[in-house]
């Protein structure tokens, strides 16, 4: 009997698809509200992008154990609750990792791109925050220690490790007065391109983010039901806004899918989940492309509704790769199933609209180029990505003078 609702939404999401497609956007995205910030925010030297994209004043992360942190939580769309929050700099990565200790959380997701620009100055989108890394200067004395204990690599989804970390925090009197020890999973799914380019909607490379975000999601939410309704999960992108947003997003409208078996209800429920988060952090669900994702991932979990095909097995290596290693050849395009549609064909790929993604750390396949050509690349990223920064200072004072 739910065959034939089913079946129509899943037509219904087709026709939205290809449309996008054929358009070039996807238009409903700008029917949401709060785009952009809407409320005050922190600017803060800790914050990534000079200061900005710090959380809203009045719903910023409250912690005993650091008297800052970059984030928001996200506990008003129901269970599970995240805490939504930016890719540490040098400066927080003591601070992250107190923040996990003390909200209890087991659970770490990196949405940031493998080529996401390395650092932590103004136009860095990203660090490597966990063992081994770069570690600032006093680092023996943080009160939480994170130590990495395993690595394995996902077979079915390119770009997908799960790192062990095992996190030794302060002594307590629980513990007889010795440093407790707890274990958390983090996973770092390094292929999601930011900013990407709207016609890059129905592309094959779009297509195998959804599937790859998909498979994620499935696997990491029977884990957050497992461990109750008050465990908080932990989840960032670069500025822990875009990439973020959509991914709690997802996780979300799939827990609702089996009562969702019309394009309206599907649209209702997407739209009240990314109002509700935004009312907690800017940006949430940052563009249209994001947006359109989301619809992508429920269509091909329609198309693919026996939940074993979305298992994961993994690979575990010797030691965990080191940072800015090249990455290994993508096989996510070949592994989305078939759609019927000639979105599913479209040759775009998306990855144009990468601020400081593709080719943002220098590290392209370059072959012969010469060192000259190498710097000229390394500038022009670093201009365009202070642009952008420029942009979301600009908008945060427009928006605060209205």
């Amino acid at each position: 009997p739910g065959a034939a609702p089913a079946e129509a939404l899943c037509d219904s999401l087709q026709r939205r698809l290809m449309r996008w497609h054929q358009l070039g956007e996807a238009a409903e995205y700008y029917d949401l509200l709060n785009r952009g910030p809407y409320k005050p925010t922190v600017i803060h030297a800790l914050n990534r992008f000079g200061g900005q994209m710090g959380p809203y004043v009045d719903a910023r992360l409250q912690l005993r154990s650091v008297e800052y942190i970059n984030a928001s939580p996200i506990d008003n769309v129901g269970a599970p609750k995240f805490v939504a929050t930016m890719c540490p700099k040098r400066e927080t990565f003591a601070h992250f990792w107190s923040m996990v200790w003390e909200l209890g959380a087991t659970v770490v997701v990196n949405l940031t791109h493998e080529r996401d620009k390395v650092g932590s100055e103004p136009t860095d989108k990203r660090e490597r925050y966990w063992p081994p890394f770069d570690a600032p200067a006093g680092d023996e004395a943080w009160p939480v220690r994170p130590r990495t204990v395993g690595c394995d690599a996902c077979e079915q989804v390119p770009g997908l490790e799960r790192y062990t970390i095992e996190l030794t925090g302060p002594a307590d009197g629980v513990h007889g007065g010795v440093a407790a020890s707890r274990t958390v999973s983090l996973y770092w799914y390094s292929r999601w391109v930011d900013f990407p380019n709207s016609a890059s909607i129905g592309s094959k490379p779009f297509y195998a983010n959804a599937w790859n975000a998909l498979h994620i999601a499935l696997h990491v939410l029977p884990l957050l039901r497992a461990r109750g309704d008050d465990h908080w999960t932990v989840c960032h992108c670069s500025a822990g806004v875009g990439r973020t947003g959509t991914f709690i997003a997802l996780l979300h409208v799939l827990l609702r899918l089996p009562a969702l078996r019309a394009i309206g209800a599907l649209d209702g429920a997407l739209r009240e989940t990314i109002e509700a988060m935004r009312e907690r952090r800017l940006w949430m669900g940052k563009n249209d492309v994001e947006f359109a994702t989301l619809y992508a991932a429920i269509l091909l979990q329609l198309r693919n509704l026996n939940l074993a095909d979305f298992e994961l097995s993994w690979r575990a290596t010797m030691a965990p790769p080191p940072d800015g290693a090249p990455p290994p050849a993508d096989a996510a395009a070949d592994a989305a199933p078939a759609l019927a549609g000639e979105a599913q064909l479209a040759s775009a790929d998306g990855s144009g609209g990468d601020g400081g993604g593709d080719g943002g750390d220098g590290d392209g396949d370059g072959g012969e180029a010469s060192p000259a050509l190498f710097s000229w690349a390394r500038a022009a990223i670093a201009c365009w990505v202070a642009l952008q920064a420029v942009y979301f200072a600009s908008l945060l004072i427009f928006t605060g003078a209205m």
